[in-house]
Order: C-alpha cells, then structure tokens, then sequence
C-alpha cells in the first residue's frame, strides 16, 4: 500500500527533499564543472564557425579577383542618355560608336471610327469580327535582301529633269525601296518614282526636253548601279532602270504580286478599271501592266481623277476615296471581272470604297509550324482525325518529327483513312476534306491537354463529305444584343492576337480598340469585317525601332528591335532607345578601372571584417578580467600570421614581374593590422600597367593552376577553412568530439546522481519512520501502571 510522504519530516521536522538538494549539488559538482566547460566549448564552436565564415567571406571575395572578365571590364557612356540608355555584353572592345535614331517601336493599333454614347446600349450589329497577324499586302522589300543580299551600298545620287533642274538625294538611311522612292518623289525635282516589277522606273513630270532624265551617282559608293539606276541618260520622259536581283519568293520590289493574292492562285487577268467620281469625272484605267498591287494604286492615282488609292487600315486590300467634293455616285466597275479581282467594284453615294480582303497567300508548304500564328508557332501534343467511315488516325507533332506545314499534310494524306489535307484556298491554313463515303461527321479533336488541332483552327466537326477549314484567323461573332462591353469580352476571351478595350473620346463619346499583344512589326494585325457596318481606322502603326551605328567611322549598319532593346552582338553593347534624337548620339566604349577597384575594396571590406572578427573573439580586458572565447588561440594567430605575410610580402615566384606585391597598387595593412586601399594609387596602376595588375592576381602556370596572388589566397584560405581538412574545420571536429564525451559523461553521472538521491530520500524516510516508531513504543511504556501483589492494598 502507498504511503504518502512530505518533503518535510513529520516527526524531525526536517526539511527532507531541501537537506537531500543541498547534498545533491555537492555530489553533483563534478558534473557541474563538465557542463560549465561544455557550454565554453559550444560558445568557442560558434566562434570557430563565425571565424571559419569569415575567412571563406575573404577567400570568395579574392576568388572574385579571378576573373578574367573583371579585367577587361568596359565602362559605355552615351553623350544623350535621354534618348538613348547603354550598357555592355560579355564580349566589347574599346571604341567609339556614332548611332542615329530613326524610328521608335509602336505596337499596332486601331480604333472604330464611328463613336457610341452608350458602353452598355445594344448596337444592333450582326456578323463577324476577325482578327489575322498575317496577309499584309503592303510588305516592304529591305534594300539588304536585294543583289542576292550584296544589299544596297548607301550614298548620294544627282537627279536631273528634263527642265535642267537637278538634285541631289540622300540615300544613306534608306532602308526599304519605299524610302528610296519618297528620298526620290520629295527631291527638288519633277521626278516621279515608281516601280515596274523588279525595276526602279522614273517618269518626268516637266512635259520639257531641254535637258535629258539623268541619274549621276555622287562619290565612291555604288548606290545608282545596286539599285539598277546607273548610267541613265535618256532623252525620253520615262526610263525603267535595270532589274534588281530580288530575294527567293519575292516577284516585286514594293508591295505584294498579284500572284500571290487569291490565295497564292493570282486574282487573275487585269484589263481597265472605269472609275466615275461623285462630280461626274470619269477616267478608264489601264492596270495590265502592273505586278505588284501597289502598281495598281500608283496607276490610279496617275489616272488624274480626284481619288486617292492605297492600301485599306487592315493592310489587306485596297481603299479608294473620292475627294472630289461631288454628290453624286462613286462608281468603280470595269467591263470584265478586273473590279471585282481587285476587291473593289462599287457604286455607292459614300466616298470611300474599303476593298476586300485580296488573301494574300501566308502559308505553303515550306511554311514552319512554329511560324504559325504570327511566330506563336501551334504548340506541341497530338490530334486525332475521324473520316465519316469511322476510320480514324493519330498525329504526333514530337514523335512525328513534323516541321513544316508540308510535312503535317504529307503526313495526314499518308494514313489509310479518307480524308485529304491541302493548303486552303485564302492561303492561310490546312483544309482537311472528307472523302470517305460514310455517315459520320468529320471530326478532328486534339488529345490530352494538347492545343495543336485548335492551334491550326481545325479542331471541330463537319458534314460528311465537307470539309474543315484552319486558318490563322480568329473570328468573333457579334450578334444584335451586344454592346461595346459584350464585344470588347468576346474578342478578350479569344486571347488571340489583339486586346480591346473601351476609349473615351474628347467628346465624352465611347470608341473600341483594338490592340495587338505584340510590339513591334510583327505584332501587326488585321481586322476585317464581316457584315458588321463598323470601321477601323489605324491610330497607331506597327513599328520596329530603328537606329544605325557606326564604329570607329566604319560602315553604317541599321538595326531593328521590335520593343527598342537592342542587343548588338557585333558592338557588344545593349542599347536601349527611349526617344528620338535630332542629333547622331556618340557611344563610347572605354576601359573600366572603377570596377576592378571596387572588387579590391570588397576583398580589403572582408579581410578587415575577419580581423575583426578575430578581435572579437581573442580580446582581454584587464579591468574586468574577461578574455574572448579564443583568447590565446594558436588558430587564430596562425590566421593573422598567415594573412599578414600574404598581404605585406613579395609574391612568391614573381621575380621579374612590374607588380609582385599589394603595396605597388596601393593596397597595405594599417597600424591595426586593416587593409586599405590607395584608390588613386590602383587607378594608376590599372591605367599605366593594367596587363601587369593582371598578371599579379591572375597568373597561370603550364599546369593550368593560378600561381598568382588570386590563387595563393585561395590556397592559403583552404588551409584554414578548407573542407578537407582545413585547420578549422579539423579545430571544430576536436571540440565536437570533446563535447560528445562531456555529453556521454554527464548523461552517466545523471543517471548515478538520480539513484543515488533517491536512495538519500529513502534513507530519510526511512529514519522518520524509525523515530516515529520509538516514539511510538516511549509513548506505550510511559503508560503501563504498577500493578501491586493480591491481597496488598497498593
């Protein structure tokens, strides 16, 4: 049965578990001491581990030295940061760079030309809204893909009329022919320029012959003969100069062929156009001749009518206005089909005709998968087809190897399924046609979490015996109850191409916007319209920037960027253009010392901060008689010793070298032992010797080992902190052993002190208990009574 017990001594009164404590802390003084060093060995491991710190902190900081980027470091200065911001690659050279801005990057945009009062009011529309980063039929021929891109050597050419009247015209920053025709066409002289198919053709506007149609070229360049110009001197009003070598793909040298509209089918043949102003002017206009689609619009505006042609904001047709102040009919009509190939055949009391869509052909056969979708490529994954039979096919873009758009129809017309793929007839996807003969609908879905069949626009179903159509074109329905908010959600939800958004005019008016996701001239969209009688005008034209550069005086070369960084890997330097300069911004690329200097003074920072460290942890205070933690410890002194004869001694094996030690650059050890650096001293150093400086940090033997002051630190920080038996970390594995013991040893001496105490209480109970019972049998004797013989009367 238990018994209860108190610390204190019922009977004695003695504190019992007090009595026992007091003896225990006696007994346990031993251990107490073990403890005590224990807690001075974990503090002196700490600072072992601060100190180990510390000295890797100077050996990364001396590592840093090493490299030999750090001593070719450029410094590039832009002399109008303003408007153009510089910095430099990997890889530049000193130097001096004259760059002039020519164009700023804008992203594409267009905004309704019609205004709402309503964001949330029904419009009343129906029909379709598409959005397409392809089909522009204004491309613009580079003057570097011209001469089997030998390019055009940019100069100064003289133009003479036929008055007499010359002129000299600056080509030097003419990148495309359509600036070398407006560089021509705004000259001092009454010149026209235009292009006949792969020719420059000129045309006098003087109606005189007192002098021929002349072209002169001025200097040593060969720019009249790289744009077929050269040696022309003609008594004759109009001269076609010589063809030009045009890039593979190419047939014209502005604008697209007529060849490749329609789909790459051609709009077919071109005779007269019969065009009737609202006035009452008429003119019949021979285009036969024309090539390219911006031929056309030359021709009609040579035609002398009021009307102004060019191409429509979505880049994808052409655009015709009457600016002829009549209000009658605008009529344009032909007597064959040549209006209507041209998209543009109309009779109507408004003056402006927007002409269809002529379907430039974007894709064929040679045309990249990743090219798709304005560069956005079609993703990766797999697709199945199902013909009206059942049969069915799958379609691996990965395991396929397909590349090209020719490969993916190669590959769908191989399976023994019936369905046929082709390029569609705008040019501008794959068409899959079902050919099978059976009931099912035609179905093409992608698999698993891929995109592919969506991303080709073929994902879906159609009729037996039809076809699905992809394209790059994604096409929003609009319908009588949307609003601007409603269309602006639509065309957001497609995440395709262009963003909308509500604007708010000057009037308090509401418009819609579109505009593209990506900056740049690649990041151009069309809009085009389908039964929705609204109109887009362009408020903002997809632009790349644009800036020539010039090293050293050497040849100008032009640069484009779709968001106005450039990086430049022939000048090594990232240019970033923020504004246009009306004058050439000079570049200049120098020698950096500020930067070597600055990687010395990192390392003299940490070197100063591992001595202090060592001060921290090894002082003594006589006063209060308190020591560090390390107070008298060899590893430290070493430390300091080792240290201190690096920095202050000659490298060793440098004899003959200009530099063999710290102090020749400006870097010594102060009075307590901290190093400071003379930075006019190194800077010097660096401008006179740098190849020297250089060599004392960084000085490699046949071995391939760094037997300059770069790789002694390194060396003789690994014998300190190494991790392979660096002198630390052999220190930090003693004091963890002897903490372990102190550990072991404590833990035994507890478990002996506890028996031990409990065998003390037991003692002292076990003595209450005893006096308990004595006092207990005193008491029972006390009380017995003499009891007297019988018969006595006691």
């Amino acid at each position: 049965m238990a018994r209860l017990q108190s610390s204190i001594g019922l009977i004695t009164g003695t504190d019992i578990v007090g009595t026992v404590d007091q003896l225990m802390a006696i007994n346990g003084r031993p251990r107490d001491r073990i403890l005590a060093k224990t807690e001075e060995l974990q503090g002196q491991q700490q600072q072992i581990a601060s100190l180990t710190a510390s000295v890797i902190g100077v050996q990364l900081a001396g590592d840093a030295l090493g490299s030999s980027s750090l001593f070719s470091s450029k410094n590039a200065s832009s002399s109008n940061e303003s408007a153009l911001s510089v910095s430099t690659q990997d890889e530049v050279s000193n130097g001096s760079h004259l760059i002039r801005t020519l164009r700023t990057a804008a992203t594409h945009s267009v905004t309704t030309a019609q205004s709402f009062s309503d964001i949330d009011e029904a419009l009343g529309l129906s029909g379709s809204l598409s959005l397409k980063p392809s089909g522009f039929v204004d491309s613009k021929v580079s003057l570097s893909q011209l001469n089997n891109g030998l390019g055009v050597e940019g100069g100064v050419i003289r133009l003479t009329d036929r008055s007499g009247a010359s002129a000299e015209v600056d080509l030097t920053q003419a990148q495309t022919i359509d600036d070398v025709l407006q560089a021509i066409n705004d000259a001092d002289v009454e010149i026209q320029a235009t292009t006949a198919g792969g020719k420059i053709k000129l045309i006098d506007q003087t109606g005189l012959s007192a002098s021929n149609l002349k072209v002169e070229q001025l200097g040593t360049a060969e720019t009249a003969a790289d744009l077929g110009l050269h040696g022309i001197d003609v008594a004759a009003g109009t001269v076609e100069g010589h063809d030009i070598p045009l890039p593979d793909g190419v047939d014209t040298l502005r604008g697209a062929s007529l060849s490749t509209l329609g789909g790459g089918n051609g709009i077919g043949t071109l005779t007269t156009l019969d065009i009737q102003t609202g006035d009452g002017s008429t003119a019949s206009i021979d285009v036969s001749s024309a090539a390219s689609l911006n031929e056309v619009i030359d021709l009609i505006n040579e035609s002398g009518l009021d009307v102004i042609a060019k191409i429509n904001d979505a880049g994808n047709g052409l655009r015709l206005r009457d600016v002829s102040g009549g209000a009658g009919t605008f009529e344009i009509s032909s007597s064959d089909d040549t209006a209507a190939n041209l998209g543009i055949a109309a009779s109507t009391t408004d003056d402006i005709v927007v002409g269809d869509d002529l379907n430039l052909q974007t894709v064929t056969t040679d045309t990249k998968l990743s090219d798709l979708n304005g560069g956005a490529g079609i993703g990766t994954g797999s697709f199945t087809i199902r013909d009206s039979n059942g049969g069915t096919a799958a379609i691996n873009l990965a395991v396929d190897e397909l590349e090209t758009v020719g490969n993916l129809i190669d590959r769908i017309n191989s399976f023994d399924i019936g369905v046929e793929a082709a390029i569609n007839e705008n040019g501008d996807g794959i068409v899959v046609t079902d050919n099978a003969g059976g009931s099912l609908s035609l179905k093409i879905e992608d698999t698993g979490s891929g995109t592919v069949a969506a991303s080709l626009g073929l994902a879906g179903t159609a009729d037996p015996g039809e076809s699905l159509v992809g394209s790059e074109s994604v096409s929003i329905d609009i319908t009588e109850e949307d609003t601007l908010e409603t269309i602006v959600e639509k065309i957001n939800e497609s995440g395709r191409y262009g963003s909308a958004s509500i604007v708010t005019n000057s009037d308090g008016s509401y418009g819609l916007q579109i505009r593209s996701t990506q900056g740049g001239e690649d990041g151009r969209i069309a809009v085009n319209l389908d039964g929705v009688d609204l109109s887009f005008r362009t408020t903002s034209q997809a632009q790349d920037a644009v800036i020539s550069i010039s090293t050293d005086g050497g040849v100008e070369r032009f640069v484009s960027s779709t968001d106005g960084v450039f990086e430049d890997e022939v000048t090594g330097l990232n240019l970033t253009l923020k504004e246009l300069s009306a004058d050439p911004i000079t570049v200049t690329v120098d020698d950096d010392p500020d930067t070597i200097i600055s990687a010395v003074e990192r390392f003299a920072d940490q070197y100063n901060k591992l001595i202090d460290k060592i001060e921290e942890v090894t002082f003594f205070d006589a006063e209060a008689n308190e020591v560090g933690l390390l107070f008298g410890s060899t590893e430290t002194l070493r430390i300091q010793n080792g240290y201190s004869r690096l920095l202050t001694g000659t490298l060793a094996g440098s004899s003959g070298e200009t530099i063999r030690s710290f102090s020749q650059i400006g870097v010594r050890l102060d009075e307590n032992g901290e190093l400071q650096v003379d930075k006019t001293k190194l800077r010097a150093a660096l401008t006179e010797t740098p190849e020297a400086v250089e060599k004392f940090f960084i000085n490699e033997n046949e071995e391939g080992e760094n037997v300059g002051m770069v790789g002694q630190l390194s060396r003789l920080a690994d014998t300190y902190a190494g991790s392979d038996g660096g002198m630390l970390i052999r220190k930090t594995q003693t004091i963890a052993n002897h903490i372990e013991r102190n550990d072991d040893r404590v833990e035994s001496m507890n478990t002996r002190l506890e028996a031990q105490r409990e065998r003390l209480l037991k003692q002292y109970y076990d003595m209450e208990e005893a006096i308990a019972k004595i006092q207990a049998n005193t008491s029972s004797i006390s009380s017995i009574e003499y009891i007297g013989p019988v018969g006595s009367s006691e």
